[in-house]
């Protein structure tokens, strides 16, 4: 469904406010689908973008707790990482990625947090037939949403991950944790794995703008690769080389879109979180 084409509701005092925390947040177009997806859903609910430095991500949210039409929150770069420690519960997501992009107020006052950017690549994947199990995977980027696509690849039987990343601590305890929760998984950084892989994924911020570099040489990939650009904001440079070479690509509105189902559902409470464990 485009649900960019659905009207959505008049704001009024009756509004459920979603804000969506991102630094810098001048790229954000996530309101232009959610909230029509609101308005499709019958819920008068409305995104807005806020620009919160990654310094003042806690006082922020102690401050929007104390909103009485706060619905939720959603969060994009850079403050996944940082939410998850904010988080007295988890959903299973957010729990085994270590990552969190999507909270809601427990009864107590307490922030509850879930992670569905792993589920919705997944199902736009599958819906858009990228994803064969039987096959490598290559992931550019291993924060907020490089991890979590990751755990949900391993999670559905993908047999190898290859990880790359510029920050090389973040790179190894992803593997690391990787390689802990899924045994059987072949987890690597290899130099080969972007010619060899059936699916290669950007899971960086390279593309937000017009002038980024690439995060990778589209002439790399092999002939019958696919290519998942997570980037939502825009048509990327990435997909239109990738695109010119024939290759099957997609972008982040799909993965928006599929994960947007289990975002409603959390911020609704029908989803239940957890304690966090030590």
């Amino acid at each position: 469904m485009n649900f960019e084409m659905t009207s959505t509701f008049p704001l009024s005092g009756k509004t459920r406010l979603v804000p969506i925390l991102a630094w810098p947040v001048d790229h954000v177009r996530a309101p232009r689908t959610y909230n029509p997806a609101f308005a499709a859903a019958g819920l008068d609910w409305h995104m807005m973008p806020m620009g919160v430095h990654p310094d003042d991500l806690a006082a922020v949210l102690q401050q929007l707790a104390r909103i009485s039409n706060l619905q939720g929150v959603n969060l994009t770069i850079p403050h996944k990482a940082a939410a998850y420690t904010i988080c007295k519960r988890l959903g299973p997501e957010a729990a085994r990625t270590g990552m969190v992009n999507t909270m809601r107020l427990e009864p107590d006052g307490s922030w509850a947090g879930e992670n569905s950017d792993g589920v919705g690549f997944v199902s736009a994947a599958r819906a858009n037939h990228l994803l064969r199990e039987d096959q490598p995977v290559a992931i550019v980027g291993s924060g907020g949403a490089g991890t979590a696509i990751a755990h949900a690849l391993a999670a559905v039987g993908v047999p190898r991950i290859d990880l790359y990343d510029t920050e090389a601590t973040r790179l190894e305890q992803t593997l690391a944790a990787l390689r802990r929760a899924n045994p059987k998984l072949d987890a690597g950084s290899r130099p080969d794995a972007l010619r060899t892989a059936g699916l290669v994924v950007n899971a960086t911020p390279m593309g937000l703008h017009a002038e980024d570099a690439m995060p990778f040489d589209p002439a790399l990939l092999r002939a019958d690769a696919c290519v998942f650009d997570i980037i939502a904001a825009r048509d990327t440079e990435l997909m239109a080389a990738c695109a010119a070479r024939g290759l099957k690509v997609i972008g982040g509105r799909a993965m928006v879109e599929h994960q947007l189902v289990t975002q409603l559902a959390f911020w609704r409470g029908e989803t239940p979180a957890v304690e966090k464990t030590a």
